[in-house]
């Protein structure tokens, strides 16, 4: 039986958070020994060392010529041209704003990404010359860029601007091209001049306002100088060099060593938030990977994280936000992994647009409703074409941060009345068939056909009208479409199958080749309309994998990995989630591990990092599943402070393959159940006064917890 001993004061062991910067000992150790190094850095984008501070960023790497470059971006810097006859790829999309350019005079330079102090540096040879040691960073608490460069006969760093052109008018490969891009024309030429100490670089745009670069160069000790920069936007004033010379001003008042003492101190909060080890050096380093990218790249009052986030590159077709896969995998980590502040710029972009997201809908709509089309600035405007269920999915993330945060305000007067207008939507596309059932048109299924009754719609109408329901009566809210959601989902027409091949796209449309995308399979996997606890689902789903990925040559890419990694982790199969991710680290992760398709795409590593922690740590609901998937190669495990939907924060450890310990800590207060692998009798149960303890079905641990009390699982056999 259960071994319950209860303590009046519980003694943990140290998970908490850095204090004034000071990180955890493990935690700094394995940030310094997962720095990503190279000893010759290549004219390679996705072998660059990348720096950002949440706005700006910079990735550093090669040009011909033998020169290292800064290529700078900013994570706003959009295009606002309207009522243009080209699409708003074109009118409204991320501009490039140009490079700064160190010779290396004909050498060449290492190159190492340094997690613990959030920089890159590295040492520039020099034929015939003494080296030139550089560093660069973009200061946490500054909006400013840093570089520095030290030795004999230092060469000069230049600014070269870009063309003010969308990514799609100079992308090499002409099928991107629109039908009236030969109307289009780039912004107009930059202005460069200098002002006292400063250079300035202002680039007006045809809509009106600009973006201005500001830099200056200093001496920093002896054979030492220091390049202090900002880029300054907006899309109505032309004074923004003033905004940008104050930027650079704060930094140099503050001096560059308590700037970069402010900016490592907020590191190693940030990083303190979670750890996690599983003693394979490819899946440990990724995950301090993605904090770094994830800190350089957004704020809780930043803005959202696009297809590049703060590392602008101009060989892409991809410069905006797109709506169909892609914001929704770069979200769909932050919470489990204790940054939920992260997803803060997502939730306001969409409470701050509900009239664009209306106008969205065409007019003919009988309800009040909101939708979005494939891709948008962050404006939102998007006219909704034949992908209906886009933003009902972005919902689902939204769902998520109110269930991990327990945020009742926010699920109530923020999510509800984003989903109804949603699921409105829905409502005017739905029709009766003859057998009964309700019905949706044809749409299309990103991003491979159309098909009426699409299961990529119907399962997020279903999970849609399933949210409704739970939260009008978790909150008494007493809404006058009750009545309509729970008609909705119960004459719903079932979702569109077959016998061999598992889960069809849509209404006698098969799956007959390699299909990048798991859109068909959202029941599955995140939405978990269809539980895979459930063995005739289990079944259904494994015949959807499997005629899925069983295509030779298949199209398939990174985040088709990731997809059915988290598919089968939900069955409970740690090797085969294992060997999912292994074929994404082998054939898609490169140096620094941002991601490409044609250009950049931010959103497939974040989506890895997902399936990689759920595989340690599943929750639904108050439901929480410790390690319920992981593979044999992974005998010790330590873990901490991830999350739970529950608002739990639990840590864990595994050594020699068994589960040895896992503590929750409730950081709002309320019930829980805990799936842990220890068997009954060698289970101890540990928790403080006024936690309740009781067994439930199928070898749950039932935990009612106080707000701030902590419970601990441990094994003692």
């Amino acid at each position: 039986m259960m071994k319950l001993k209860y303590l009046g004061a519980l003694l943990l062991l140290s998970t908490g958070s850095a204090a004034a910067g000071v990180l955890p000992a493990r935690y700094e150790q394995d940030l310094k020994r997962f720095a990503v190094s190279t000893d010759s850095v290549t004219n390679d984008y996705y072998g660059s060392g990348i720096v950002g501070n949440g706005l700006l960023g910079a990735s550093v790497y090669k040009q011909p010529g033998d020169t290292l470059c800064w290529e700078l971006g900013r994570s706003d810097v959009y295009d606002h041209r309207y009522g243009e006859p080209y699409t708003n790829l074109y009118s409204r999309c991320r501009l490039p704003i140009g490079k700064f350019m160190l010779p290396m005079e004909g050498g060449s330079s290492s190159l190492t990404i340094d997690l613990y102090g959030a920089r890159v540096e590295g040492t520039i040879r020099r034929p015939g010359k003494n080296p030139v040691k550089w560093r660069t960073w973009t200061p946490a608490e500054h909006n400013a860029y840093v570089i520095e460069w030290e030795g004999d006969s230092l060469p000069a760093i230049t600014f070269v601007p870009e063309l003010s052109a969308s990514p799609r008018f100079t992308y090499p490969k002409p099928y991107y091209g629109d039908p009236a891009l030969d109307k289009y024309e780039p912004n107009p030429a930059p202005k460069i001049y200098t002002e006292g100490e400063y250079t300035i670089c202002k680039q007006p745009m045809t809509a009106g306002g600009e973006y201005t670069t500001v830099w200056t160069v200093c001496d920093a000790g002896k054979n030492k100088k220091a390049l202090i920069a900002s880029v300054a936007y907006s899309q109505e004033r032309t004074d923004t060099e003033k905004e940008a010379v104050r930027d650079i001003e704060a930094v140099r008042s503050a001096s560059l060593k308590k700037a970069e003492r402010m900016h490592r101190d907020w590191w190693h909060r940030f990083y303190s938030e979670s750890y996690v080890s599983v003693g394979e050096e490819t899946y440990d380093r990724f995950f301090w990977m993605q904090l770094y990218k994830l800190g350089s790249a957004t704020r809780s009052d930043g803005r959202p994280i696009d297809l590049m986030g703060p590392w602008f590159h101009k060989i892409t077709p991809w410069p905006a936000i797109w709506w169909n896969l892609n914001i929704q995998l770069t979200y769909s980590p932050m919470c489990a992994i204790g940054h939920s502040e992260l997803s803060e710029p997502l939730l306001k972009l969409l409470d701050d647009h509900v009239e664009n997201l209306m106008k969205n809908v065409p007019e003919e709509c009988p309800y009040p409703a909101i939708a979005i089309g494939r891709t948008s600035s962050y404006d939102c405007i998007s006219p909704v074409t034949k992908e209906h269920g886009l933003l009902l999915w972005t919902l689902y993330y939204y769902w998520e941060y109110c269930r991990y945060t327990q945020d009742d305000a926010r699920m109530r007067e923020g999510l509800f009345p984003l989903l109804k207008l949603a699921v409105n939507y829905y409502r005017w596309k739905l029709f009766e068939g003859e057998d009964g059932y309700l019905h949706l048109p044809k749409s299309h299924s990103p991003e491979y056909a159309d098909a009426e009754d699409c299961n990529f719609e119907l399962a997020l109408l279903r999970w849609g009208c399933d949210r409704l329901v739970e939260i009008d009566r978790q909150y008494g809210i007493g809404d006058s479409l009750l009545p309509e959601w729970e008609r909705i989902r119960s004459r719903l027409v079932p979702y569109p199958q077959d016998a061999e091949e598992g889960m069809l796209i849509g209404k006698g449309v098969h799956l007959t080749g390699g299909h990048r995308h798991y859109s068909h399979l959202l029941m599955f996997s995140p939405l978990q309309n269809l539980s895979l606890g459930d063995s005739a689902n289990r079944d259904l789903a494994n015949r959807s994998i499997n005629h899925w990925l069983g295509f030779r040559n298949g199209y398939y890419v990174g985040y088709t990995y990731s997809g059915a990694a988290s598919m089968v982790t939900l069955m409970g199969e740690g090797d085969r989630a294992y060997g999912y991710l292994n074929t994404f680290f082998r054939k898609f992760a490169k140096f620094n591990s941002l991601y490409a398709e044609s250009g950049p795409c931010f959103e497939t590593p974040l989506a890895v990092l997902k399936s990689f922690t759920e595989m340690l740590l599943l929750s639904r609901g108050t439901e929480i599943r410790v390690m319920p998937a992981v593979p044999a190669a992974w005998p010790d495990i330590r873990y901490e402070r991830l999350r739970t939907q529950g608002g739990c924060e639990v840590s864990a450890s595994r050594e020699g393959g068994l589960l040895r310990e896992v503590r929750i800590t409730s950081l709002y207060g309320g019930p829980c159940e805990v799936y842990a692998d220890i068997p009954s009798d060698s289970l101890r149960v540990k928790a403080p006064k006024g936690v309740g303890v009781s067994e439930g079905e199928d070898g749950a641990i039932c935990l009612d917890m106080p707000k701030g009390a902590t419970a601990v699982l441990s094994r003692i056999q």
